[in-house]
């Protein structure tokens, strides 16, 4: 009987995938849809121009990453250490994640405006 429900579980969860949790629970996600909203999310998250500017509430993903056994590995699914220029930026410090299992914003430097009439601004006398 319990193996018919492990995999009416499995088939119902899909192509989910899910890492556990300090309290022993499993987290569940849609990997595809995760790598979405992270992207995304780090595309506005850089592209601020002050603290006050930075999108709110972070992705669950991040939220659920600090509450995780094991916070290193769930970072390593979606933004690798040892692959520089991934798609996916992470804008917390990865340490303090790991180690103090928070969420602490990476400051941001505002992006230069590279457009023609700055340029002429910057040009002029």
């Amino acid at each position: 009987m319990r193996g018919w429900i492990k995999r009416l579980e499995h088939a119902a969860r899909g192509n989910l995938e899910s890492f556990e949790l300090l309290d022993g629970s499993r987290y569940y996600y849609d990997p595809l849809e995760a790598a979405k909203e992270l992207f995304l999310f780090g595309i506005d998250y850089f592209k601020a121009d002050s603290a006050s500017e930075r999108p709110e509430p972070p992705p669950e993903i991040y939220v659920r990453a600090c509450e995780a056994r094991d916070p290193a590995a769930v970072l390593e699914r979606f933004v690798p250490s040892d692959k520089p220029g991934w798609f996916i930026e992470l804008p917390y410090d990865r340490e303090v994640l790991i180690s103090e299992r928070r969420l602490e914003p990476v400051p941001t430097e505002p992006v230069e405006d590279l457009s023609e009439q700055a340029k002429d601004a910057r040009n002029s006398p």
